[in-house]
């Protein structure tokens, strides 16, 4: 019998097992396959109980010669010799067992088997390379949005916080539209928000400036050029300024669209 095929071992061999009659190498193929199975494991202790019980009740006497040899002959016959295995071999769930067990042994079962785990593996590894695209498709949106949340959360904080420096710059002089900007100022943190309203548009190649006028003097310093919308609309937030600059005054000028190092008059916004 082949260990590696089998899926029970039979009742002669379990029998052989508990008698300790089996060869070495039989043996030991034996041992490993009622190690993890329940069904031969408990099929060998009901042996191993019937022959125990079997010995207590016979007197000890001597065995007649040759009768070891004729046990053995008996036990080792083939399976049409015994009795319980012909009876066995003509019940019905055995003889359904025995079939799928030779079919078993055939190589379809193993090219089934075969088949159905490649399959497994190509469904899965699918699956996983679909989640990978789509995990790297929203890669660049939760980039923005967590740059989207962090500039929110330091506006918040900006129009919150305390000793930030506002001034509202209106029209000089008047025009007919009265342009208007306002700017929220903090001279500690160097940070600044700036809006505009019906400013009128700007020549081609051209934007408006807006200028910080420091309160300890010097030159203006740049914060930021701007083109209004439409409706004469327009902010800078946030534009690079040092920090801890007083600010005297606020102005707005037209510049070339790059921006410029010095304000060129006339000043079309001020306010201090």
């Amino acid at each position: 019998m082949s260990m590696v095929d089998a899926v029970h071992i039979p009742e002669d061999d379990l029998i052989q097992y508990a008698l300790g009659t089996l060869p070495e190498l039989q043996l030991g193929n034996l041992t490993a396959h009622i190690s993890l199975c329940n069904q031969c494991r408990a099929d060998l202790a009901r042996i191993q109980v019937e022959l125990a019980s079997f010995a207590a009740v016979q007197p000890m006497e001597e065995l007649p010669t040759g009768a070891r040899e004729r046990f053995m002959k008996k036990l080792n016959a083939k399976p049409s010799e015994s009795k319980l295995t012909q009876i066995r071999d003509n019940n019905r769930v055995f003889i359904a067992g025995r079939t799928f067990h030779e079919w078993l042994q055939t190589p379809m079962p193993l090219k089934i088997l075969s088949g159905a785990l490649a399959a497994a593996l190509l469904f899965v590894a699918y699956d996983d390379v679909a989640h990978i695209h789509q995990i790297r498709d929203l890669l660049p949106e939760m980039k923005r949005f967590e740059a989207e949340t962090s500039e929110l959360t330091e506006l918040k904080q900006f129009l919150k916080g305390n000793g930030a420096q506002q001034v509202s710059l209106r029209e000089k002089p008047q025009l007919q539209k009265n342009p208007e900007g306002h700017a929220l100022y903090s001279a500690t943190s160097g940070k600044l928000i700036f809006t505009a309203a019906n400013m009128p548009a700007v020549p081609t190649g051209k934007a408006y400036e807006l200028w910080v006028i420091p309160a300890k003097g010097g030159a203006p310093i740049p914060a930021g050029t701007f083109k209004p919308d439409l409706q004469g609309n327009a902010a800078v937030i946030f534009p690079t300024i040092p920090s801890n600059v007083q600010a005297a005054a606020f102005g707005v000028t037209v510049e070339d669209e790059a921006g410029s190092s010095a304000p060129t008059s006339p000043i079309i916004l001020s306010g201090q």
